[in-house]
């Protein structure tokens, strides 16, 4: 719970009103992009920009930079 409270500041800190409206309802609550669409009278493509517009930038907020987990870590010994 508490790290969706500091993922919604961050959010509300960072993004543009639109951004955070729109990635609230699909990151957070699952909504499928047609129906954000349809909801704020956008197309499909504006509210897929928008997300990826968002993520880009709470990226750069949160200073995350993505690498590929390596599925073997795990069983990888240790000397």
């Amino acid at each position: 719970m508490e790290l969706r409270r500091l993922l919604l500041s961050c959010m509300a800190e960072t993004l543009t009103s639109a951004q955070y409206q729109v990635c609230v309802l699909n990151l957070l609550e699952g909504m499928p992009q047609k129906d954000i669409a349809s909801e704020f009278g956008l197309s499909r493509s504006a509210v897929s920009r928008t997300i990826s517009a968002a993520k880009y930038r709470l990226r750069r907020a949160l200073g995350y930079s993505f690498e590929p987990a390596d599925p073997m870590e795990d069983f990888l010994e240790e000397d």
